[in-house]
């Protein structure tokens, strides 16, 4: 059973997929803790996908209020990462908030 979050207007969105290693979640992660901001939703899952042969972490990261500059930085060291396959990173701009299931 998923639980509705709400998100705030002008959310960043980063989708990244991954080696599933141990510590690739918790490099992704301190990306934003080095700066000092908090995510507002991380969802991460494992996955077995024909295209790999081995398992691949998803992690999908909403940050609110995010500079065009912090979103800049944060996506090209997040790319950097020698464990992160593609990072995918949208702005959702909203009238109102979205319910998205977590």
């Amino acid at each position: 059973m998923s639980t509705p979050v709400e998100t705030p207007k002008d959310t960043v969105h980063f989708a990244i997929t991954a080696d599933a290693h141990p510590a690739a979640l918790s490099r992704i992660v301190e990306l934003f803790t080095l700066r000092n901001i908090i995510p507002d939703l991380i969802k991460a899952c494992c996955y077995k996908s024909p295209a790999f042969p081995d398992e691949i972490l998803s992690v999908d990261i909403h940050v609110y209020g995010l500079n065009n500059r912090e979103q800049d930085i944060i996506r090209r060291n997040m790319t950097a990462q020698i464990l992160v396959h593609s990072v995918r990173q949208e702005n959702l701009y909203q009238k109102c908030p979205a319910k998205l299931a977590s």
